[in-house]
């Protein structure tokens, strides 16, 4: 059984966000002094709109140092309405199943996040927000030193995620009973965006080469395009779930069929800031001008910096015919302002929390590694190459071989002998029976618990079968 689980420093006490700002530095104080009535003068520090006007640089880029120690706190997450944590038992898994599924990390977000969390919550007035100068200051500064791409703040539309972008660009961008390409396995809200809005999957099969690295078909993609005359791909880059991080070249090439045939992309492109050290993601309407013209990519700082509860989601989209399209649709739900402590965090995510990502891409390679070596411990289980994201691919085809299992008994074993919560392979469409996806975005302890639970599991089911095998061959020999 999992405990509620702990700071694992040698104190026993919660590791710090980040050490306090001096008074002239310009940054902002991890955690404010509140004062219960506060004099003129002290009134207005008190102000956010004060402290970020103060001083020729943003508050918000002061980050303190990085704290690697920090991702290996184990934070007790339960009793914080945690979709991860608190609700298992009213979505049909056992109370203590260890819960590696959903893909948000048990990790704090970066120090500069919270300084300007505290910031904005201590003004105290949280009426209706729009992205301002500052704010689209942030994210195309981030998009130019990170990637080397040039965005204009007027391309940007915010929206509550990704997901939802998505399902508002199949809406803006095909009509009822349309085809729009998907490449399986790939993450289970695209086809169900699709679908959910009356128009027909056309599924491209990802082709896993034999050193068990996923590659695309072309010629199976034309080949969709032509048969169905599908207009709109939703490309999933870096790829959740197999952990691809598409290379240039390879976007390239999907360019050239794409505008072959006339074919927008929808690029989520979530998870592009957790490429594993030594690779990096390529927007890809970053590839050139014509390209960005058929192209709307959907951003969020909200894997990268853990944020998803703040559901801010900033859409890229060059072309201004598309543009005018897609915000039509999101016109038409009623959604005007943006949540206003969403978009403090993304901006100060962009400006102040690169040092942070950085040291996070490494502890998630280490835990990566960590996994691998572990795997060799276990039979029949192992991890596919992974280039990005927190998210690794386990084929557990050798297991469910072993073990005398069907293929759509995995979950069941996972979730019952295991005590694992992991994200079965079946739900992410053709080519995922046999896998399973674990989410790596833990402490370490949390982590090789969840190994020890799986080791235990698959040695006591392979030792069962093995027995059943032999009491069979003895029966036939007599």
């Amino acid at each position: 059984m999992h405990a509620h689980l702990t700071p694992i420093n040698s104190s026993n006490a919660p590791i710090a966000t980040g050490a306090s700002s001096g008074p002239d530095d310009g940054a902002c104080p991890t955690r404010p002094t509140l004062t219960p009535t506060p004099t003129r003068a002290s009134a207005a520090v008190s102000s956010p709109a004060a402290a970020f006007t103060s001083t020729d640089r943003s508050p918000f880029s002061g980050a303190p140092d990085v704290d690697a120690a920090a991702f290996d706190v184990v934070p007790d997450r339960r009793g914080t309405s945690s979709l991860k944590w608190d609700f298992a038992v009213e979505r049909g898994r056992p109370a203590d199943v260890l819960p590696l599924w959903v893909a948000d990390m048990d990790h704090a977000t970066a120090p500069a996040v919270t300084s300007a969390l505290l910031w904005r919550t201590r003004h105290g007035i949280f009426g209706y927000s729009d992205p301002d100068d500052a704010y689209n200051a942030a994210l195309t500064g981030w998009f130019s030193r990170r990637y080397g791409w040039r965005v204009e703040a007027g391309w940007n539309t915010v929206t509550p995620g990704v997901v939802p972008a998505l399902a508002l660009a199949v809406r803006a961008l095909s009509a009822p009973g349309e085809a729009v390409i998907i490449e399986e396995p790939v993450y289970y809200p695209f086809r169900e965006v699709v679908e959910d809005n009356g128009r027909s999957v056309a599924a491209v099969p990802l082709v896993r080469d034999a050193d068990g690295v996923y590659r695309r078909d072309l010629a199976a993609l034309e080949a969709t395009i032509e048969e169905t005359g599908s207009r709109l791909l939703l490309l999933c880059n870096p790829h959740n779930p197999v952990g691809r991080v598409w290379s240039r070249d390879e976007l390239a090439a999907l360019d050239e069929v794409a505008s072959r045939h006339g074919v927008v992309v929808v690029a989520d492109e979530i998870h592009a800031d957790l490429a594993l050290p030594g690779f990096a993601t390529t927007p890809f309407a970053s590839l050139g001008e014509a390209t960005a013209a058929r192209t709307i990519t959907c951003t969020s700082p909200s894997k990268s910096f853990n944020l998803a509860g703040l559901q801010v989601a900033n859409i890229l989209i060059a072309d201004a015919r598309l543009r005018e399209a897609f915000r039509r649709e999101l016109a038409a739900t009623g959604y005007s302002q943006p949540n206003v402590l969403g978009l403090t965090a993304c901006r100060a995510a962009y400006e102040g929390g690169e040092a942070w990502l950085d040291a996070l891409r490494e502890h998630i390679a280490a835990a990566r590694a960590h996994v691998e070596a572990r795997l060799e411990r276990i039979e029949g289980i192992e991890a596919a190459p992974c280039e990005g994201t927190y998210l690794l691919w386990l084929d557990c085809s050798g297991l469910i071989d072993a073990a005398g299992l069907e293929a759509n008994e995995l979950d069941d074993f996972m979730l019952r002998q295991a005590g694992l919560w992991l994200d079965d392979g079946r739900i992410f469409g053709a080519g995922g029976e046999g896998f399973t996806r674990i989410n790596v975005a833990c402490a370490r302890t949390t982590l090789d618990a969840a190994l020890d639970r799986l080791e235990a599991a698959a040695t006591a089911v392979i030792a069962r079968a093995t027995k059943t095998a032999r009491r069979g061959r003895i029966a036939l020999s007599a």
